[in-house]
C-alpha cells in the first residue's frame, strides 16, 4: 500500500484531524471558538444537544429570539456569514432536535419560520440565498407536519397562513410536497370555512384546491365577471377536464367563447380566440367524441396564429400520407401570411429550412426580425442554405445601422462576411 506523503498528511480532512487527538482537537476549538461568536454558539448547541432535548430546545429559543428582536442591518460582507448561521439553525432543529423530540422541533421549525419576515428586512437577498434556506425549511414542516394528526397539522398550517399570506404563497407548495396528501384537502376546508378572508388568502386556497385536486375549490375563487373572460375560463376548464370532469368544463367554455357578452362585441370587432382557450376546448371537443370538430379547430388557430404546436397536433392525428399533404397546405399558407416574422418563425421552428431559406429569398423587402433571431436563424440555414442566411444577417444587420446600433450592425456583417455564397 502506497505511503501518504507528508503534503498530503498537512492537508485539512477528516481523516488528519481525527489523528491529532480529541484533546488536541477540543483545544483548537475552544481557541477558535473566542473568535468566532457563530461558531461558539454552534459548539455550545451541540453540547446542548448532547444532553437532550430540554437542553437543546432553550438554546435554539434564544437564538429564534434574537433573530426576531434584532434590528440592525446586515451588510453585504456579513451577509453570507449570517445566512450559513441560518442554514445551521435549521439543521439544528430538523436533524438534531427532530431526532429527539419531534414534537418540540415542530414549534421550534413553526418559530423559525415566522422570523423570515424580520431577517428578510435586514438584508438585500441578492442571490436567493436567504429565501432558499426558508424554502428549505418549509420542506421540512411538510415532513415534520406528515408525523402528526392531519386535523392539527392543518390547523396549524392554517393560522401561519392567515398571518402571513404574502409568504405563504411561496412555501406551501414545498411543504404539501412533502406533507400527508390529505393536508391539502383538509386545510382547504379549514381555510375556506374560516372568517375575515383578505385577497392574500385567494392564492392560498388555489394552490390548497390544486395540491387537493379540486376543481371545484379552485373555480370558487373567481367571480362571474371573472369567469366570462376566455383567459381565466381556461384555466380553470384545465383543472376540471384533469378531473375528468369534462361537461363542466365545456360549460365554463362555452359561457366564455370569444364574442358573447359585453367583452367581445362584434360591432367593435370581434376579438380573436385566446390561444388557451382555444386549447382547453379542443381538448373538450377531443374528449366529447368529436374528433372531426377537434381538427376543424386546431387547423383554424393554426391559420389565424402560424402556431407550430397547432399544425403539428393537426397532421400528427392523420393517416399516412395525408399528414404530407397537409404539411404542404402548411407551409404554403405560411408563405402567403402578411406576418413575415412569424411566418418565418414557423417555418425555423418546424423545422423546415429549404421553405424558409425560399420565404427569406421571396420577400427581402419583410425581413424584419430581431436580432438574436437573425443571428440564431442564421446559424441554423448557412451550412445548406447559405444564400439565405447571409441575406438575413445583411438585412438585420441594416436595421441596426439605421437605428444606430452600430456594435451589433458591424457585429452582424461581420458574421454575414463568414458565410461563403
Amino acid at each position: 500500500m502506497k505511503r501518504p506523503t507528508t503534503a498530503s498528511l498537512k492537508k485539512v480532512t477528516p481523516e488528519n484531524l481525527a489523528a491529532l487527538g480529541v484533546e488536541r482537537l477540543a483545544e483548537l476549538l475552544v481557541v477558535a471558538a473566542e473568535a468566532r461568536p457563530d461558531l461558539k454558539r454552534r459548539l455550545r448547541m451541540e453540547l446542548a444537544a448532547a444532553q437532550g432535548a430540554d437542553h437543546l430546545a432553550p438554546e435554539i429559543d434564544r437564538r429564534l429570539t434574537s433573530l426576531e428582536t434584532s434590528r440592525g442591518k446586515i451588510s453585504w460582507r456579513q451577509r453570507p456569514a449570517f445566512v450559513r448561521d441560518l442554514e445551521e439553525l435549521r439543521r439544528l432543529i430538523v436533524e438534531r432536535l427532530a431526532a429527539l423530540d419531534p414534537a418540540v422541533a415542530l414549534s421550534r421549525l413553526w418559530a423559525f419560520m415566522g422570523v423570515a419576515s424580520r431577517v428578510s428586512s435586514r438584508l438585500r437577498d441578492k442571490d436567493g440565498a436567504l429565501a432558499a434556506v426558508f424554502d428549505r425549511a418549509a420542506q421540512d414542516l411538510g415532513r415534520l407536519l406528515a408525523q402528526i394528526d392531519v386535523g392539527r397539522a392543518a390547523d396549524s398550517l392554517v393560522e401561519a397562513m392567515v398571518q402571513a399570506p404574502a409568504a405563504w404563497e411561496a412555501w406551501l407548495p414545498r411543504v404539501l410536497q412533502a406533507a400527508a396528501p390529505e393536508l391539502a384537502a383538509t386545510a382547504l376546508r379549514r381555510l375556506s370555512e374560516r372568517q375575515g378572508a383578505v385577497v392574500g388568502w385567494i392564492t392560498l386556497i388555489r394552490r390548497l384546491a390544486d395540491a387537493a385536486g379540486d376543481p371545484g375549490a379552485y373555480q370558487a375563487t373567481f367571480t362571474h365577471p371573472q369567469l366570462l373572460d376566455p383567459s381565466v375560463a381556461a384555466e380553470v376548464a384545465q383543472r376540471m377536464l384533469a378531473a375528468d370532469r369534462v361537461g363542466e368544463a365545456a360549460a365554463l367554455l362555452e359561457a366564455s367563447r370569444p364574442g358573447q357578452g359585453r367583452r367581445w362585441t362584434p360591432g367593435r370587432g370581434a376579438a380573436a380566440p385566446d390561444f388557451a382557450w382555444e386549447s382547453a376546448w379542443i381538448e373538450v371537443l377531443e374528449r366529447s367524441g368529436r374528433g372531426d370538430d377537434a381538427q376543424a379547430a386546431r387547423w383554424a388557430s393554426f391559420e389565424r396564429t402560424l402556431s407550430a404546436e397547432r399544425a403539428r397536433d393537426f397532421t400528427k392525428r392523420l393517416a399516412d400520407f395525408d399528414d404530407v399533404e397537409a404539411e404542404s397546405r402548411a407551409f404554403a399558407h405560411v408563405a402567403a401570411a402578411a406576418d413575415f416574422r412569424a411566418a418565418l418563425r414557423f417555418l425555423m421552428d418546424w423545422p423546415a429550412l429549404p421553405e424558409a431559406a425560399r420565404l427569406i429569398q421571396a420577400r427581402p423587402d419583410d425581413i424584419e426580425v430581431a436580432d438574436a433571431e437573425a443571428e440564431l436563424w442564421a446559424a441554423k440555414l448557412r451550412v445548406r442554405q447559405p444564400a439565405a442566411a447571409h441575406l438575413l444577417l445583411r438585412k438585420a444587420a441594416a436595421a441596426a445601422f439605421r437605428r444606430r446600433d452600430f456594435a451589433t450592425c458591424d457585429r452582424l456583417t461581420a458574421e454575414a462576411d463568414t458565410i461563403g455564397v
